[in-house]
């Protein structure tokens, strides 16, 4: 891999060229790693679902049932 000049030997173009790239790379890799995070958050969101619906077969009831059961607390809570 060849080295690269300091940039003090360099023009002030060169330099400006070597920063455009710098940043077009960073970028890249930014988008890179913000898609990263959303497939994270998509797979934690599925897991904690799966967890949901689990725990929803284990208890033996409706989903009318928990579904009763969800509304009337978010109505004790508003009142």
């Amino acid at each position: 891999m060849p080295r690269r000049k300091k940039m003090e030997n360099i023009s002030l173009e060169e330099q400006l060229v070597t920063v455009e790239q710098e940043i077009k790379t960073t970028e890249a890799e930014l988008k890179e790693l913000r898609l990263k995070a959303k497939d994270l958050r998509k797979k934690i969101e599925d897991k904690q679902k799966d967890e949901i619906f689990s725990a929803l077969i284990a208890s033996g009831k409706t989903v009318e049932e928990v579904m009763k059961y969800l509304k009337s607390g978010n109505e004790e809570k508003a009142e």
